[in-house]
């Protein structure tokens, strides 16, 4: 019901942009490297997770308008990255524990849904612009299983990572900024190049206390987790031009 809630959300937004765009459109494919991380809120952020983003994108084009409204639909990898130092700890019967320097990447495999206004600013060489846009976003799958304790022996002595299950919200919110460039390659097919940031006004994640056994057996409990994304995107795209041009007949 959610995949289907989404297709039609996009379907429609595709639809209003197409109407929008009396004057003719622009439309395409958006791709690149992503760095995202995490707010913990009280815990503070986690390290930088690199990974890849994808997307379609169609926006209303007039060759001397300065603004334009958009669209965009795509595929991206959110999240953050624990990165623990190696060490030897002690437990209180003797027996040592030793963790090998790691790291712990948490995954949230994203669809996302973007609506928004462009300002641009023409040259005669490429046309810069500046973005303002909310998103929307559905979470297809996480990477949280990987430390349960049935897969990972080491994750009942580690306090904080974030457990799979209903604490992962699968609707997500928040809004995206950025600006790039436009550039021409003919008369109706281009390039952009685009730096973007989302983050998120909503948590991907949100958990209360959650028990876990400390290095000597005891009982312990976790703070309450509310996680936030952050994501910086670097895109690389393609623009095909779609011009309507209306001519006046005389009988």
């Amino acid at each position: 019901m959610k995949n289907k809630i989404f297709l039609l959300g996009l379907i429609s937004l595709f639809c209003f942009l197409d109407v929008a765009a009396q004057g003719g459109s622009a439309f395409g494919i958006k791709v690149g490297p992503s760095i995202g991380f995490q707010n913990w809120g009280r815990s503070g952020s986690s390290s930088l997770l690199a990974r890849y983003h994808g997307m379609a994108y169609i926006e209303t084009f007039s060759p001397d308008a300065e603004y334009a409204l958009f669209a965009q639909a795509g595929y991206h990898v959110r999240g953050g990255a624990l990165r623990l130092r190696s060490g030897s700890f002690t437990n209180q019967n003797g027996s040592i524990f030793t963790r090998r320097a790691t790291s712990f990447p948490y995954e949230f495999n994203n669809l996302a849904l973007s609506l928004g206004a462009k300002q641009r600013f023409l040259t005669d060489a490429v046309t810069y612009y500046w973005l303002l846009g909310i998103r929307g976003e559905f979470t297809v799958s996480t990477n949280l299983e990987d430390y349960h304790p049935e897969n990972d022996p080491f994750a009942r002595f580690n306090s904080i990572h974030p457990f799979p299950g209903t604490a992962v919200r699968k609707i997500n919110y928040g809004v995206i900024v950025g600006g790039g460039l436009e550039f021409m390659f003919s008369e109706l097919v281009g390039g952009l190049l685009e730096l973007s940031v989302s983050p998120d006004f909503s948590n991907q994640y949100m958990a209360g206390s959650v028990p876990f056994s400390d290095l000597n057996g005891n009982q312990q409990f976790t703070g309450e987790r509310e996680i936030k994304n952050i994501s910086i995107e670097l895109s690389l795209g393609i623009r095909l031009l779609r011009i309507v041009e209306y001519v006046n007949k005389i009988y």
